[in-house]
């Protein structure tokens, strides 16, 4: 049976109202493309290019395609030892200084196996459905390809921020999280292995603070984990990089064939020669 409390309404109501301030003060928009432009986009962005551009610089081969509503974030790929870079963009289709592709996540506009790199920042976020837009980027990666996964992590305080969309217009109402044992799955199955162990950060809260108070909570966080929170996969961010295999590991749905019993062949004993057998007989 459960007691109602007044003080815990009231808590719940100044919490509801403290995050719907600071949302309507990030983004005035609940469109995905006006997420980036706010004070917390802009944040978030500024730490997601210093480890992006860390794991692109691993990216080789003749063409990469960078998936995402940043264009400036997708400039990383420059940096890396690949010949020709494209750019797709769901809410932003134009990008200055990369070849733009109009297209969908689940419907891309290449071959198979045409691609030695795909990064997918927060892109699979905002399609209906993430797996088969992981399934249409797995197939025109290339054997031996990389595959480069950014984006928010629902087992975090992003996850309340995200419930707290659901209700109230926010920036994060069009947003999907994926889970992350989930997006593994899938991964396994489409026959791309981990490079690495997934990387988790970001544990401070989804909203745009001023830059004291993000360096209160920094302190603070250091002081806390002393390197050990940080192993935790409850950080906001997500990083995942993984190599595609040269076969994909399919589930065989086919009852196994039924064996038939054979008869067991009967030893007999050797016959070294004619003239023993006549003796015997």
């Amino acid at each position: 049976m459960l007691i109602y409390n007044p003080q815990y309404s009231l808590w719940l109501k100044v919490v509801s109202l403290a995050i719907h301030i600071t949302a309507d003060r990030d983004s005035g928009s609940t469109s995905a493309s006006q997420l980036w432009s706010s004070r917390y986009g802009q944040q978030t962005l500024q730490l997601e290019r210093v480890l992006l551009g860390q794991m692109t610089r691993h990216l080789h081969g003749d063409s990469v395609l960078w998936i995402g509503d940043d264009p400036t974030s997708a400039l990383a790929i420059k940096r890396s030892m690949i010949r020709a870079g494209f750019f797709l963009g769901p809410h932003h289709p134009n990008n200055e200084h990369l070849p733009s592709i109009r297209a969908h996540v689940d419907d891309l506009p290449f071959q198979t196996g045409t691609l030695d790199g795909v990064v997918l920042h927060h892109a699979l976020e905002g399609v209906g459905d993430p797996r088969a837009a992981l399934r249409e980027v797995a197939r025109v990666l290339a054997p031996g390809g990389r595959l480069v996964i950014c984006g928010f992590n629902p087992w975090s305080s992003y996850g309340l921020r995200r419930l707290y969309a659901k209700v109230f217009p926010d920036a994060f109402s069009d947003n999907r999280f994926v889970n992350p044992l989930r997006l593994f799955d899938w991964l396994t199955l489409l026959g791309l292995e981990l490079e690495s162990a997934p990387f988790y950060t970001e544990f401070r809260l989804p909203f745009g603070q001023r830059r004291s108070t993000l360096d209160v909570q920094e302190k603070a966080l250091r002081r806390l984990g002393q390197g050990h929170l940080l192993n935790l996969p409850f950080g906001g961010l997500l990083f995942v990089s993984a190599i595609k295999r040269a076969s994909a590991t399919r589930p065989n749905w086919r009852r196994p064939a039924k064996e038939t019993r054979r008869l067991a062949p009967v030893a007999y004993p050797r016959v070294a020669s004619w003239q023993e057998l006549q003796d015997d007989t």
